[in-house]
């Protein structure tokens, strides 16, 4: 993850810590292939829910980039949009790691597909991202 998010969710992670529930985040970030199921389920047995958030938000910082968008997309998703606010200024942006094969200005298939869902949430969520 670039130091932009991981300073955007570090700066946040309180708020986000207390607030979100993450039944329903962790549904959508499995969908998306960032979690898997078993991360799932060391986050299910801790305690409290916000013990639960806690170790959600520490696996997504050890994560790459298409975790913290899949954690931002999954915040609007769920009706958490002024958390999602909180992290849009650190939504990273996906560049080419194969030396611009398959890609678009510098910006991979997936990288391109991962702005189509940002642009989507805007479009119909609402959301707080400005292009």
């Amino acid at each position: 993850m670039d130091a932009k998010a991981r300073n955007c969710l570090l700066q946040h992670r309180e708020a986000l810590e207390k607030d979100i529930k993450t039944s329903y985040i962790m549904d959508c970030m499995i969908n998306d292939g960032v979690l898997t199921v078993s991360e799932e389920e060391k986050v299910k047995n801790e305690p409290t829910q916000q013990q639960r958030a806690a170790l959600l938000i520490k696996m997504i910082l050890k994560k790459d980039n298409d975790s913290y968008i899949s954690f931002y997309n999954a915040l609007i998703h769920e009706g958490y949009k002024y958390l999602a606010g909180l992290l849009h200024a650190g939504i990273p942006v996906i560049s080419s790691s194969n030396g611009g094969k398959d890609s678009v200005g510098g910006i991979t298939s997936y990288g391109l597909y991962s702005l189509y869902l940002i642009s989507h949430c805007y479009l119909h969520c609402c959301s707080f991202i400005v292009f």
